[in-house]
């Protein structure tokens, strides 16, 4: 069945609006001159989406009549909040799953256009790490909906992860970007490893040097979320987006090496030790344990069936050197 054309008069909702990759999501539409609902919470830093054509909205996903007003007249729906590094006691529990399911059920009580979900591959240790099974829970539900949808499972993030091996260079001109968010946990973590590259020429890397991931852009999901808004071969359907290079993490630090100027070597820390560390920090904060689950799987090669995506949405993806000489060309 043909699609009607899309209304872009109304505004696209964007749930999540102030994390890294909701923000890009917002500038981009805004290029495109796209009217914007950017939903943000009344604590949130907003300053960066204060832009022609943002309408800004208060709400959060557990508050149940904020989501139902951000939802009303909405022309589409691009949700990217998560759990990953909580702020004010916010949870997986009440965000992924409670909150989600209210976002949905608004999204149909309102007649929102298409709902499109950012989420991650699937693994064979869905269920042992959060992110990922609640992320599975989401998706169930929407396919189970009745709501048009599309569902793009990215590849691991370069932006997140070339900065959490031991740098803050990805993170340069990125006023939402995920290593400066104030959660206590992950800034002690950054405390430590922040700099190995830059000041030491290491990179500490989860698992075997030769562990390869098709890592992806931020700027680059963000891109095809928006174009899937209106694909039609997207409508109901689950999509998964890798990056343009299958790199090991000696292909990273050898990358950063060349960036750099100065030898960059890669320290292995066995997955067995994240695994350990995540189940030893499960009882204190599930959040801390997602992530030390997350460093489990990325030590090993997580699978990515990229379908073509990028070529059906007509993308062209960013290399990873290009990604990091473009930050090193930016002010510190």
């Amino acid at each position: 069945m043909a699609m009607p054309p899309a209304d872009n008069r109304r505004p696209v909702l964007v749930v999540g609006a102030s994390g890294q990759l909701g923000s890009r999501v917002v500038q981009q539409l805004v290029a495109l001159r796209r009217p914007v609902r950017a939903l943000v919470r009344r604590t949130s830093k907003v300053d960066h989406l204060r832009l022609t054509g943002v309408e800004l909205v208060q709400g959060d996903l557990t508050d149940p009549p904020s989501i139902d007003a951000a939802c009303q007249g909405a022309g589409a729906v691009i949700a990217t909040a998560n759990a990953v590094a909580p702020l004010h006691g916010s949870s997986f529990a009440a965000v992924e799953d409670r909150g989600y399911a209210t976002l949905m059920d608004a999204c149909k009580r309102h007649g929102c256009g298409r709902f499109v979900l950012v989420s991650v591959p699937v693994t064979p240790h869905d269920q042992a790490v959060p992110l990922c099974r609640y992320k599975r829970l989401i998706e169930q539900r929407l396919q189970a909906s009745g709501h048009e949808y599309t569902v793009l499972r990215a590849a691991p993030f370069m932006d997140d992860w070339f900065s959490l091996i031991g740098s803050r260079l990805p993170a340069r001109g990125d006023p939402a970007a995920l290593i400066n968010r104030p959660w206590g946990f992950l800034q002690t973590f950054m405390g430590a490893v922040g700099k190995l590259i830059e000041q030491r020429g290491m990179a500490l890397v989860p698992g075997p040097a030769g562990t390869r991931q098709a890592f992806v852009a931020v700027d680059d999901v963000a891109c095809a979320l928006i174009k899937l808004i209106d694909h039609p071969s997207a409508r109901n359907a689950v999509l998964e987006l890798a990056g343009p290079q299958w790199l090991s993490w000696a292909d990273v630090a050898e990358i950063y090496a060349r960036v750099l100027g100065r030898p960059v070597r890669v320290v292995s820390t066995p997955a067995a030790v994240f695994r350990f560390q995540q189940v030893l920090m499960r009882p204190f904060s599930q959040a801390a344990s997602n992530i030390m689950g997350l460093n489990w799987l990325a030590a090993r090669s997580m699978p990515v069936d990229d379908q073509g995506t990028a070529a059906a949405l007509g993308l062209k993806l960013i290399v990873a050197e290009d990604f990091l000489r473009a930050k090193a060309a930016l002010a510190p």
